[in-house]
């Protein structure tokens, strides 16, 4: 299969004056042409940060330090390697949270169009370019086009301006888009049409989409792939019915455990504890305060079961569903601990 992604052991730091922190640590991630990975986890737990370093826009105080990132096969992110200037915006398109802030106020959206194809584009005759600019946002499901192309972002509604921020992304027919939690400000219903515009897109293009959000219902409705984040670190990967069916690590679990539903009797069911401050001193399983199945195992470096491909980070995968999400919320009791890990271990 060719990957028009490829994320090999990414590791981020950020120097502060308190410590050095690892943003991202040990990151694998890989796409396919046509292929809609999904990036999920809790606010913090850095999906943003993974998206900015594979465009180069990271801060003067956060670096690269280890693994590399491809695309299209060549290596565009490594230690002291940094080509991304030449692909973000041509062969990489992004599309962030804030259509609002993506936008310049000042200009029509027919400038900031025309903009873009006069970067990564500079051959296109002035028809050509108003041809694509027509085409791109008629993609978006875009009918007043001549409307939209000469309004400021200020007169288009939430809705239609991340419709423009995505036609931006994608008006040079980029291999690879990267959406970065772009539905959050939306309502339900304009969530569900920018998903099927991206799926339509993804169809009909065959271009790679990473697909950051929080939210696992959204995830399962778009993605054919998931790979769940915390602290940094890539904890689960695998198709995405497998993933939410059979969650292995005890924060997918705990994720899913907390989905709201319209069925389900009692109090809603949380993780407790909150994220760690992740240094580059730390050792062992990120989620390991948080979570009721720690052993002495856990606070060593953690290893994948399974590989990484279709694998989770975990030494005591979880493997049964009667009391899995009592388990990832933490609510087996203190007394039961030893137990458990003596059945784990028994396996």
């Amino acid at each position: 299969m060719t990957h028009v992604l490829e994320v090999r052991d990414l590791r981020v730091e950020a120097a502060t004056q308190s410590a050095d922190l690892l943003l991202v640590d040990g990151a694998d991630l890989r796409v396919a042409r046509g292929e809609i990975v999904g990036v999920v986890g809790e606010s913090g737990c850095g999906k943003s940060t993974l998206v900015r370093t594979l465009i180069g826009m990271l801060e003067s105080n956060v670096e690269v330090t280890a693994g590399e990132v491809s695309l299209l096969g060549d290596t565009v992110l490594a230690p002291g390697r940094d080509t991304t200037a030449r692909i973000r915006g041509s062969k990489v398109g992004t599309v962030f949270q804030d259509a609002a802030r993506s936008l310049d106020p000042l200009f029509k959206i027919r400038f900031q169009l025309r903009e873009v194809l006069a970067r990564h584009l500079p051959d296109l005759t002035a028809e050509q370019a108003a041809d694509r600019m027509a085409a791109v946002l008629r993609r978006m499901g875009i009918d007043e086009v001549d409307r939209v192309l000469d309004s400021h972002p200020h007169q288009l509604s939430g809705g239609l301006r991340q419709r423009v921020a995505i036609a931006i992304a994608v008006i040079t027919d980029p291999a690879l888009v990267l959406a970065d939690e772009c539905t959050t400000a939306l309502d339900v219903t304009t969530q569900a049409e920018v998903v099927s515009l991206f799926r339509d897109l993804v169809r009909d293009t065959g271009v790679g989409l990473v697909f950051i959000t929080h939210d696992l219902l959204l995830a399962s409705d778009l993605c054919d792939r998931i790979a769940v984040m915390y602290g940094g670190q890539v904890v689960e990967t695998g198709p995405t019915a497998e993933v939410l069916e059979n969650p292995r690590h005890p924060f997918t679990a705990g994720l899913l455990a907390s989905v709201p539903s319209w069925s389900a009797e009692g109090p809603l069911v949380g993780i407790p504890g909150s994220a760690p401050r992740v240094t580059t001193e730390f050792r062992g399983c990120r989620f390991a305060d948080r979570c009721a199945r720690v052993s002495d195992r856990c606070r060593d470096d953690v290893g994948w079961t399974g590989g990484r491909e279709d694998g989770v980070r975990c030494v005591h995968p979880l493997d049964g569903t009667a009391d899995r999400a009592h388990d990832a919320a933490g609510s087996v009791p203190a007394a039961g601990k030893e137990e458990l890990m003596a059945e784990e271990e028994r396996r």
